[in-house]
């Protein structure tokens, strides 16, 4: 859903979109696994909890190049 007023100004978004981008290419390799969402649901009837945990996660598998 978008909102009626932009909050940032699109200059501000695009800089932030690349500074993420940077800072993905300079992290440390090692780390293969990161969180990027957890979501959690719950519903009680009674004694009765029923709850939902959604959690997203990328991974990124290291490649070797051969030259």
């Amino acid at each position: 859903m978008m909102a009626s007023t932009p909050d940032k100004p699109l200059m501000r978004c695009l800089g932030e979109f690349v500074g993420h981008i940077v800072k993905s290419v300079k992290s440390n390799p090692t780390k293969t696994t990161s969180e990027v969402n957890r979501s959690v649901e719950e519903r009680k009837d009674g004694n009765v909890t029923l709850r939902r945990t959604t959690i997203d996660e990328i991974e990124i598998q290291s490649e070797e190049i051969d030259v």
